[in-house]
């Protein structure tokens, strides 16, 4: 195991608690005031910070002082700034800036997102077909923006996923620590930019209940379509309520990824029931060759699209009828409130 992966598995140190806790109420860049302690995790605190000059909300992201003793962490820190600057789309978290404070402490600007992780969603119960298609036709789209800049997420999973408050459901994608991101053609080089590899041969990192097999030939062996395995993985699982496999062991859970066919959604769940040719999406998604599955994310958004139409068919179609029934009764009180007024002028004329 990495010194990174110890980070990001164990316990938040005390020097990440004292640091966070002296960073509130704090002005940084002369900029944005932090407010609150929103969460820390392995490897950085994250802080809701309001920008002076507008009044408004921003995610500050601030690595912890463990974190910068490693070169890699700083460097995929970075990494991350670099995404997220580079993609803007409507279904990826924005970020803003990144730079270091006076005492050198490494922190990134990000846009703040009100709401709860898909993981959390999930944990309710299987998701309606039509629900679970419109959101990841959102995550198909933002990871097409990723990978039209090369930049391949490689830890796609739930807890990574943000579904915002508000009338309309919106996801947004977020946290590219991981991911694979060509500095060279994106960012202006610097020292110490985290240029090349930062995964040594055989070093395999991400989540394992999302990991496509070819992971097992080292990080270098991912490309865009192991991002669509994971999307495929989170779609079997908001459709079945349940993972497509059943191992606890991260190494056994990884063997049923690389070698066993998921099951039937209707024998993981037989409550469940799932349109034949939206399974037939999810079975492509978790082809075991990568050039099984589909080749980017436009075909499946396209794939997704002609879904659509027949799975949110009923309530299309009950929302047309309610507008016709409107448009009917407005023709009708129409008609009544003008038989009314031509009666009545008839009264008048005959009163005279």
């Amino acid at each position: 195991m990495t010194d990174d992966a110890r980070i990001a598995g164990g316990a938040v140190g005390d020097a990440a608690r004292a640091r966070a806790a002296a960073l509130l109420g704090r002005t940084v860049a002369d900029r944005y005031r932090i407010e609150e302690l929103v969460a820390m995790g392995g490897i950085a605190s994250v802080f809701r910070a309001r920008k002076l000059i507008t009044g408004e909300d921003v995610a500050i992201k601030v690595l912890h002082p463990d974190a910068e003793e490693l070169p890699e962490l700083i460097a995929r820190f970075q990494r991350e700034a670099v995404a997220g600057r580079h993609i803007y789309h409507p279904n990826v978290a924005a970020v803003y800036e990144a730079a270091q404070l006076g005492d050198g402490s490494w922190y990134m600007v990000m846009e703040y997102i009100r709401g709860t992780t898909l993981r959390q969603v999930m944990d309710q119960g299987p998701l309606p077909p039509a629900r679970a298609v419109q959101i990841v036709r959102q995550l198909a789209a933002a990871l097409n923006a990723a990978h039209d800049f090369g930049i391949v997420h490689r830890d796609l999973k739930p807890l990574n996923i943000m579904v915002l408050d508000g009338p309309e459901e919106r996801v947004q994608l977020i946290d590219f620590g991981l991911a694979k991101v060509p500095v060279e053609q994106l960012a202006i080089a610097q020292e110490g930019d985290g240029r090349g590899s930062l995964t040594n041969a055989g070093v395999v990192f991400g989540t394992v209940a999302y990991m496509a097999p070819e992971a097992a030939l080292g990080m270098q062996a991912i490309d865009k379509r192991a991002d669509l395995y994971a999307v495929g993985v989170i779609l079997y699982e908001m459709l079945a309520g349940k993972h497509p496999f059943t191992a606890s062991k991260p190494a056994a859970l990884f063997a049923q990824q690389r070698h066993e066919i998921p099951p039937p959604i209707a024998s993981r769940s037989p409550e469940v029931r799932v349109p034949a040719n939206l399974e037939a999406v999810v079975r492509r998604l978790l082809e075991k060759d990568p050039d099984d599955r589909y080749p980017h994310a436009r075909a499946l958004i396209v794939a997704l699209d002609a879904l659509l139409p027949e799975l949110e068919g009923p309530k299309a179609e009950l929302g047309l009828t309610r507008r016709r029934w409107l448009q009917r009764a407005g023709v009708v009180a129409a008609g009544i409130a003008a038989l009314t007024l031509i009666s009545f002028l008839t009264w008048l004329l005959i009163a005279r």
